[in-house]
């Protein structure tokens, strides 16, 4: 083997247990409740990937549901909410905790983009956005193309750039919002 050759085998084993590492970081990361006004860890709770619970029947029962049957949940910077059979979301941070439902939907990033999702953690529609606004009075400003600018000194980002526009609720496509 090569010189080069040897370097770069050993340059990419060096790096392997890192990304070992940085895999396990996400995995087996403890839940801690957003149900109750303290964010204490759920025994019997854990992410085990990106977007993964294992919940346990005893931890289900910990939890103080809504009226919509829902629990929050954060692992890790993700936030979740959580159905009383332990069907989970993983949906997007807004304000410090889980994306709030409005209009009964909430957002959550799934394989890159945004889709809109009912309380029974089921999508609304097929339709995926760069980035998407919540529903107000049953429409959303959505856009495709589009990305996060630079935070402003509140440390908030603005959606830049794309092709926006708004939907209803079934996803249809309804005007042009810019």
């Amino acid at each position: 083997m090569s010189r080069a050759r040897r370097y770069r085998f050993g340059a990419v084993a060096a790096l392997l247990p890192l990304l070992a590492l940085s895999c396990l970081a996400h995995a087996g990361e403890a839940c801690y409740r957003r149900d109750t006004g303290r964010p204490d860890v759920l025994p019997g709770c854990k992410q085990t990937a990106p977007g993964t619970l294992v919940i346990s029947k005893a931890a289900l029962a910990a939890l103080q549901f809504d009226e919509n049957g829902l629990a929050a949940l954060q692992a890790g910077h993700q936030y979740y909410y959580v159905r009383r059979d332990g069907r989970h979301l993983p949906v997007i941070t807004y304000d410090n905790g889980p994306d709030y439902f409005q209009e009964g939907l909430t957002r959550a990033r799934v394989d890159g983009r945004i889709g809109y999702y009912d309380t029974q953690l089921q999508p609304a529609f097929a339709e995926r956005f760069d980035w998407g606004f919540p529903f107000e009075n049953g429409s959303a400003e959505v856009c495709n193309g589009c990305h996060e600018g630079p935070p402003d000194a509140g440390g908030h980002t603005g959606i830049v750039g794309g092709t926006h526009f708004r939907i209803d609720r079934q996803g249809a496509h309804l005007s042009t919002a810019r």
